[in-house]
């Protein structure tokens, strides 16, 4: 909270010029302040079995009057999409050069392949970001994760269990129909086995 508070003050206030000071200051402290906190608590994170699912909430912007109100906006990023999440360690400094802040955060980004060369989700300042990492991997791979209710099976498993890896794959057979089908092609064989016994018989 406090990183992401004098970040906002150095880029909106310190980096304005001394004259305009008078007006930024009141509105920092009557709404900017608040608006930081509110959308900082409005943001949501889950590891579900869908999908990594990023929520924000409705909250307060610029004045903070009902027209300026922000929507909520949710996103899930299934694990068969997701090409790469990797962990990035805070280094060097943001905002204003007059009041540089230091970067204390790390940043989790989320790749697919249709991120045209950004990424497809970027998480500032979670408080667990390498286990994070570890726990959507796990995910990915089709592994029991805590405190998520079932779990994704990879690509390829998934794949063969809906029919097949492509066009003109041949569909995938439960057990007990595969037993049918043993047991079938057996009455078969036995019926020709019976006609070529009477065959050479004459």
């Amino acid at each position: 909270m406090a990183f992401h508070k004098d970040k906002q003050f150095s880029e909106t206030v310190v980096g304005l010029c001394p004259c305009s000071l008078c007006c930024c200051l009141p509105c920092w402290y009557a709404c900017e302040q608040d608006n930081v906190s509110d959308r900082i608590y409005a943001q949501h994170l889950a590891i579900t079995r869908d999908g990594i699912k990023y929520v924000v909430d409705r909250h307060d912007t610029g004045c903070r009057s009902e027209c300026q109100q922000q929507g909520k906006v949710s996103k899930t990023v299934p694990y068969d999409k997701m090409t790469d999440c990797d962990v990035e360690e805070p280094a060097g400094s943001s905002g204003n050069c007059l009041m540089l802040v230091a970067n204390t955060l790390h940043v989790v980004n989320v790749d697919t392949a249709s991120s045209h060369g950004g990424h497809e989700l970027t998480l500032v300042g979670l408080v667990a970001p390498e286990e994070f990492k570890k726990d959507v991997w796990q995910m990915k791979r089709g592994e029991q994760v805590a405190g998520v209710s079932g779990t994704v099976a990879p690509m390829a498993v998934s794949m063969a269990r809906d029919g097949g890896a492509g066009v003109g794959a041949a569909p995938a057979l439960s057990s007990s129909s595969l037993e049918a089908k043993i047991d079938e092609q057996t009455a078969v064989l036995k019926e020709l086995l019976e006609v070529m016994k009477a065959f050479t018989a004459k």
